[in-house]
């Protein structure tokens, strides 16, 4: 009789040891797959820079607006380096990014610039916003790199505006100063073609002159880039 209750008391700690580890394997939240953590786009740092335009991959063609918003140590006397490369490490132009803003904070400050370059020779390139870093230390280096594309490439004998501000009519890329002038703004709207001479410029139109006037007339006698 002995026998036949450890034989039942045994089967019953069986069943009761299978169902407790049948219950953990069913109802225990299974170890789920880590979450893939794809790179960001090294277009984006959004503790430190955020970039407005262009955007990762955007189409850009010289001269290109740059503009966001970085922190105030991102900065070093209100300005940060800013340079562009062809997909060979080429470097095709560079400037320096200005805060439009009060930089020594911690806050976000807005930034904006453009940048003339040179003509690439290759479809992509990297536009690459660095951290100012006076002391050169390696420690206090960073930088932002932006993958982008680049218009198709236009033949030297085609006038188009040009310069830092493009208020140059060139036939080639013009790298000039960055400087604001009321009547660079003139040249947005303006027709940027062969003259009668053969060379490119600007073409003076009414519109044209009447606004390089308004704009000399309230600053200090500008000369315009014709």
């Amino acid at each position: 009789m002995k026998n036949i209750d450890k034989i039942f008391f045994t089967i019953a700690v069986l069943v009761i040891a299978g169902a407790a580890y049948f219950a953990f394997a069913i109802f225990s939240p299974a170890s789920a797959p880590s979450p893939s953590n794809p790179e960001l786009p090294s277009g984006e740092q959004p503790d430190l820079i955020r970039v407005g335009t262009p955007q990762v991959n955007a189409t850009v063609e010289s001269p290109v607006v740059i503009e966001g918003e970085a922190r105030g140590n991102w900065y070093f006397e209100a300005s940060f380096p800013v340079a562009i490369l062809d997909a060979n490490g080429q470097e095709l132009g560079r400037v320096a990014a200005e805060a439009q803003g009060e930089w020594m904070t911690t806050e976000f400050v807005p930034f904006v610039v453009t940048l003339t370059f040179a003509q690439p020779t290759t479809d992509t390139g990297t536009l690459i916003l660095e951290k100012s870093n006076p002391s050169g230390l390696p420690e206090h280096a960073a930088e932002v790199r932006i993958p982008i594309r680049f218009s198709p490439p236009v033949g030297l004998d085609k006038c188009r505006p040009t310069g830092c501000s493009g208020q140059v009519c060139a036939d080639e890329n013009v790298v000039t100063t960055c400087e604001f002038k009321s009547e660079y703004a003139c040249y947005k709207s303006a027709r940027c073609e062969e003259q009668a001479n053969g060379k490119c410029g600007w073409t003076e139109t009414p519109e044209l002159l009447q606004c390089l006037e308004d704009a000399r007339s309230g600053g200090e006698g500008l000369t315009p880039v014709l």
